[in-house]
């Protein structure tokens, strides 16, 4: 029989479904991404070739092939604009839809009959859309910025700020770099050793994130005000070092802020203790807030939160979890590895419900499946779902 031990799951988590996708050392799309990457910013026309079956398209853009997705109305034979404000994790184009309003598309390479098909593409409208023109925007400024042969352009007496010099400078440093960050790396492990102590992991993991490094300027803000110490601040990157912002490293590092600020999203990458390898997520939804849900006794409505993150556990496997927050309903999805460990964490469900209502958060949903890789168990039997 399984111990406790073994089933106590930190209640943070969000999880993406486990799909095929194209490996990052696929020779083709890195081969495609460095055709593309001295076009960052730039605006170019693809050829519409086809229309696959599973909804995307099979493009021209820069003499090679491509699929992605794109706004509905796109047909074979026509061109489309694009504006390519990306490159990893994979290419991504702004592109107009019928309505007049931006879209963002990401980029699969693909061979003539579309051997790239099975690999997921993403979509993007609305609030992430919106976020990402304004990156596009600053991007479009940034290119401008390096093709004015100090700082004035065609010789007129127009010049280019400090700021807008050294922003120009850093996004350029963060194309040099030979891999992208995706997250917020720890150092060092966030505990000494492996705990079923939830209250302890929730703080570690509040005090790595805070500690990140991410939000070093608002802390120095809130330092100055004398909300903080010199020691809040010694423990965080910035404060041990201080590279050049060119440096490729430090310009990536940059960039991970602004899409913090940008997207309302961070993530974390390190160690949750020795020999636990953790990769966490954690977004600030506004959408549902604005759109009337989560609200409390009628008063002004609460933003969502979502906390994603997947572990390794010896009896367990790999484990994958998402909780929502919204307002004070609490929902968590829990993906296993196995049918078995599936089972397992089933037999626990109660326990975890207890523990929650005990500690003042009552669950709405709980969701526990076997990963989306593995094959479908029957009805009822890998999947659950309790109100």
């Amino acid at each position: 029989m399984l111990s406790r031990d073994q089933l106590s799951i930190p209640q943070v988590a969000r999880t993406a479904p486990v799909a095929a996708t194209q490996g990052v050392a696929d020779p083709r799309q890195q081969d495609f991404q460095r055709a593309l990457s001295v076009m960052l910013g730039q605006s170019m026309q693809a050829e519409v070739l086809s229309k696959l079956p599973d909804g995307s398209f099979m493009v021209r853009v820069a003499d090679m092939a491509a699929r992605m997705p794109l706004p509905n109305g796109a047909q074979p034979g026509t061109q489309v604009p694009l504006t390519l404000v990306a490159i990893h994790p994979r290419p991504t184009f702004q592109v107009q839809t019928q309505q007049g309003t931006p879209a963002f598309v990401e980029a699969a390479a693909a061979d003539a009959q579309g051997a790239a098909a099975h690999a997921p593409l993403t979509y993007l409208e609305g609030k992430a859309a919106a976020a990402m023109t304004r990156t596009a925007a600053l991007l479009a400024s940034a290119q401008t910025l390096a093709r004015v042969p100090g700082g004035a352009a065609d010789g007129a007496n127009a010049s280019i700020s400090t700021a807008g010099k050294a922003l120009g400078d850093v996004i350029a440093a963060a194309q040099k770099a030979e891999t992208q960050a995706t997250a917020a790396l720890g150092r060092t492990p966030l505990l000494p050793a492996a705990s079923a102590d939830a209250g302890r992991i929730a703080a570690a993991l509040q005090d790595g994130l805070g500690k990140s490094g991410l939000f070093y300027e608002s802390h120095v803000a809130d330092w100055a005000q004398g909300a903080r110490t010199l020691g809040d601040l010694a423990a965080e990157p910035q404060a041990r070092g201080t590279p050049a912002p060119t440096d490729p490293a430090t310009a990536q590092f940059i960039n991970l802020q602004l899409n913090a600020h940008e997207q309302g999203r961070v993530a974390w990458q390190g160690q949750l203790w020795p020999g636990q390898d953790l990769h966490w997520e954690v977004e600030r939804d506004e959408r549902d807030a604005r759109d009337g849900g989560g609200s409390r006794d009628g008063g002004e409505a609460a933003p969502t939160w979502q906390s994603s993150l997947r572990l390794r556990f010896g009896a367990l496997g790999e484990i994958a979890a998402r909780v929502v927050l919204s307002g004070d309903q609490l929902h968590i999805q829990l993906d296993a590895a196995s049918r078995e460990a599936g089972d397992a964490m089933q037999a626990a469900r109660e326990r975890l419900s207890d523990a929650l209502a005990a500690a003042g958060t009552p669950l709405s949903t709980l969701a526990i499946k076997a990963a989306p890789s593995l094959p479908s168990a029957p009805p009822g039997e890998a999947a659950d779902e309790q109100p």
